[in-house]
Parts: structure tokens; C-alpha cells; sequence
């Protein structure tokens, strides 16, 4: 059987990322025990807005085929859902007691990077599914997104 999302619900998708991203950072922010690392936490809670803005702003320039876009391979489709479905993406429970329960800097900032790489893969998938004008959105958000790996890396080298 071949899954199918439309555009809308692709764009939904990528706004819910970004909702539990920013979720996550808030929390993290609020719990950090260094002000580099409450700072740093902020600034990607603010990104994470400001992506949701992005992709907020796409589904809205979308005209929807009523039936649906064909996702083409069925295992992408899959793979899309499977990530969008996981507990990186959908459990913000998952999110919200880990951070409440991390003890420091260190472990809050592995699982952000986590959170960041998989963000990353969902949206490399979802760049396979959508028109080429939208493409270089989503690339310019992926790139940043490796900005935030970037940054969270060197952090953890001075935790």
C-alpha cells in the first residue's frame, strides 16, 4: 500500500518539530545550571519559532491537491511517519521529564543533539517530497540546524 501526504500535511509535520524543539529548549533553559548553557538553550528555543514561523508561512502559499501528494516510494512514506510519530518528534511527555529529571549541562545537550540530528534527517526526507522553490527553505533550515549542532558540540566541551 502507498502512503501518501499532502502538502499541508507535510508542513504540519515540520511545525510540529519545531513546537516540541521549542518546548524542549524552554525547559532545558529553565534547568540549566550554566548561564552559557541557559543562554544557549535560549537562543535555540528562538529558532525553533522562528522555524515554525517558516514553515507556517509555506503551508499557507500551498495550493492542496485534494487527493494528496504521492510520496512515490513507499519507504520514505514510511520513514516519514515512523520519525514524525517517534518520541524525539510526538512525545513531548518524553521531553518534558527528561529535562526535568537531567541532572546537568552534559545530558541535557547530548539529548539535544539528539533531538537536533534527528531533526535534520526528518528534514532531509521531507526535502525529497516537496517542489524544488520550497527545497531551498527546507536546505537553509537543515544548514541551520547544523549550526545548532555546531554549537551545541562546542558547549559540551565546556561542560
Amino acid at each position: 500500500m502507498e502512503t501518501f501526504f499532502s502538502a499541508h500535511e507535510i508542513t504540519d509535520m515540520a511545525v510540529t518539530t519545531e513546537e516540541t524543539g521549542y518546548e524542549f529548549y524552554k525547559l532545558a533553559e529553565k534547568n540549566a545550571l550554566s548561564e552559557n548553557t541557559r543562554q544557549l538553550f535560549a537562543y535555540l528555543a528562538d529558532e525553533e519559532i522562528n522555524h515554525k514561523h517558516i514553515f507556517k508561512g509555506l503551508k499557507d502559499t500551498i495550493e492542496e491537491n485534494p487527493q494528496g501528494v504521492p510520496v512515490g516510494r513507499e519507504d520514505v512514506g514510511k520513514y516519514i511517519k515512523a520519525m514524525v510519530d517517534s518520541s524525539i518528534f510526538m512525545g513531548k511527555n518524553k521531553n518534558i521529564n527528561f529535562t526535568l529529571e537531567s541532572q546537568n549541562d552534559k545530558d541535557a545537550i547530548d539529548f539535544a543533539l539528539g533531538f537536533e540530528k534527528g531533526t535534520i534527517l526528518f528534514f532531509y526526507q521531507l526535502k525529497d517530497m516537496v517542489k524544488s522553490g520550497v527545497k531551498d527553505i527546507i536546505q537553509k533550515i537543515i544548514n541551520e540546524e547544523k549550526e545548532h549542532i555546531r554549537r551545541l558540540t562546542e558547549m559540551k566541551k565546556l561542560v
